[in-house]
């Protein structure tokens, strides 16, 4: 099938991995290591509020560190939450959008991922990822 017949919802990851928009740092860097992934939808209420990347994660960390005093400790209990340092406002698709569409968002916006809804609600992620994993299908097809 030619590559621009595509729907986001053919390729998209359904059901990703989430994180609440009050869970701490070290929960979202947890989640991220054990699924081997690099972003997660933030939700609040079941509703998507934000998203957040290990380049979030990064300047966030750095942010805390530079206005500690340098001989404070670094505590778990101290670090911020998803919500803190998730990126506001999504971008998102919907599962109808044209693969193509999703994908010049994507580079349009040097971004690399983009949660699903449907009705409202979280329905997948369609990431760089995603979108390789095709291109590699169909040329070995």
């Amino acid at each position: 099938m030619p590559l621009k017949s595509y729907l986001v919802a053919e390729v998209m990851t359904p059901h990703p991995i989430v994180v609440e928009s009050e869970a701490p740092l070290a929960e979202v860097e947890r989640l991220m290591e054990e699924h081997r992934i690099r972003r997660l939808p933030v939700l609040e209420n079941g509703r998507l509020v934000g998203i957040i990347s290990k380049g979030d994660l990064r300047e966030a960390r750095m942010a805390e560190l530079a206005s500690r005093h340098p001989y404070e400790p670094v505590t778990e209990s101290s670090w911020l939450t998803a919500a803190e340092a998730m990126t506001t406002p999504v971008i998102t698709v919907t599962p109808q959008t044209p693969l193509v569409e999703a994908v010049q968002l994507m580079l349009e916006h040097k971004i690399g991922g983009l949660p699903v809804l449907e009705s409202g609600q979280l329905v997948g992620i369609l990431t760089d990822t995603d979108v390789i994993r095709l291109l590699v299908k169909e040329t070995l097809s």
